[in-house]
C-alpha cells in the first residue's frame, strides 16, 4: 500500500430519500421500497440523455465529430486517448455493453438470492442488505450504497468468504462494471485493494467488456461526452488520484491512471486530497 492515509469511517445504515410505499406492519414500521446505486463501481450504461436499447446510436454521429467539434479544446493526450473509442457505432456499441451488464447482474443476483433445500426444492430467497458509506444519497435521490444477500451462519461456515463478495465486487471482478471511487465514499484498505485486484485481473484477463480492443467508452467518460457536447459539462470535472503512487492529475489527465488506480475528487475537495499526501501535478 502507498504510503498515504485513508480518512476511512465505518459504514453505517440508512435509507434513501425517494421512497415508494410498500406496506406497515404497526404505526411506527413501514415497508419501504428505493433505488439503489451500488457504491464504487460503475457499470456501462443502458439509457442515458435518449439513447436507449431502441435507440442506442443516438449519439453515434456526434461521436464521430467530437474530438473536431466540441471536444477540440480538450487536452491532447486525451483526445488521443478518446479517439479510438470514438469511432464505429461507439455510442451504439456502449449501450449494447449496458444491456449485457444489465442482463449479466439479473442473472448474478437471482442466483445468489436462490436458496434449496438439502432435496432441492426452492425455498424463499435470500434476503439483502445494504451498507452505506459516508455520503448516503445521491443527486437523484438514491441510496449510495454496497449490496450483497443475507447468509444464515451455517452458510457462512461452509461458504468462504471469497464465495460470496458484495454485488458491487462480483460485478467488478466479473468484468460487468469498473471501479469508481469517488471521495469521501472511500472503502477501507483492504477493500480498496480488492477493488484493485479484481478490475486489474478482469481488465488484462479480457472478460466482460474488457474483451477485445480497448475501444469501449468507460460508463463515466461516455456520460462526460454525452454532457459536453449538450453544453451542460465542459470536459471531465474531477480530479484523479493515482492510488499506486499518491500522483493527483487534473481531470483532463485521468487516462494516464490505470482504471484499478484511480481514485476521484470534485474541485471542492481537492484540498481533503492533499491532507492525503496525494501530490498535485500540473
Amino acid at each position: 500500500m502507498p504510503i498515504f492515509s485513508f480518512p476511512y469511517k465505518p459504514e453505517h445504515l440508512a435509507f434513501g430519500d425517494k421512497p415508494v410505499w410498500v406496506s406497515a406492519t404497526d404505526g411506527d414500521t413501514p415497508t419501504l421500497q428505493f433505488p439503489i446505486r451500488m457504491l464504487g463501481i460503475d457499470a456501462p450504461e443502458l439509457h442515458y440523455q435518449g439513447a436507449t436499447a431502441t435507440t442506442p446510436g443516438k449519439y453515434d454521429a456526434s461521436f464521430n465529430t467530437f474530438l473536431s467539434a466540441t471536444g477540440k479544446d480538450l487536452e491532447t493526450g486525451l483526445k488521443q486517448h478518446l479517439a479510438k473509442k470514438l469511432t464505429n457505432s461507439a455510442c451504439a456499441r456502449h449501450i449494447a455493453a449496458g444491456q449485457a451488464s444489465f442482463e449479466h447482474f439479473q442473472s448474478m443476483a437471482q442466483k445468489r438470492l436462490a436458496r434449496r433445500n438439502k432435496n432441492g426444492k426452492p425455498l424463499s430467497p435470500r434476503r439483502i442488505f445494504a451498507m452505506v458509506a459516508e455520503e448516503v444519497f445521491d443527486r437523484y435521490g438514491r441510496m449510495l450504497a454496497y449490496v450483497n444477500v443475507v447468509y444464515e451462519k451455517k452458510e457462512r461456515a461452509t461458504i468462504p468468504e471469497s464465495k460470496r463478495p458484495t454485488f458491487n465486487l462480483q460485478m467488478l471482478q466479473e468484468g460487468q462494471a469498473v471501479s469508481l471511487l469517488i471521495y469521501p465514499n472511500i472503502p477501507k484498505p483492504s477493500d480498496v485493494e480488492l477493488v484493485q485486484t479484481a478490475v486489474r485481473k478482469a481488465r488484462t484477463t479480457n472478460r466482460g467488456f474488457w474483451k477485445g480492443p480497448d475501444t469501449l467508452l468507460l460508463p463515466y467518460e461516455f456520460r462526460w461526452i454525452i454532457d459536453t457536447t449538450k453544453g451542460t459539462r465542459n470536459g471531465p470535472d474531477r480530479y484523479c488520484a493515482d492510488l499506486s503512487n499518491g500522483k493527483l492529475y487534473q481531470p483532463q489527465h485521468y487516462y494516464k491512471v490505470l482504471p484499478e488506480n484511480r481514485l476521484f475528487f470534485y474541485a471542492k475537495d481537492l484540498v481533503e486530497a492533499l491532507k492525503m499526501n496525494f501530490q498535485l501535478l500540473p
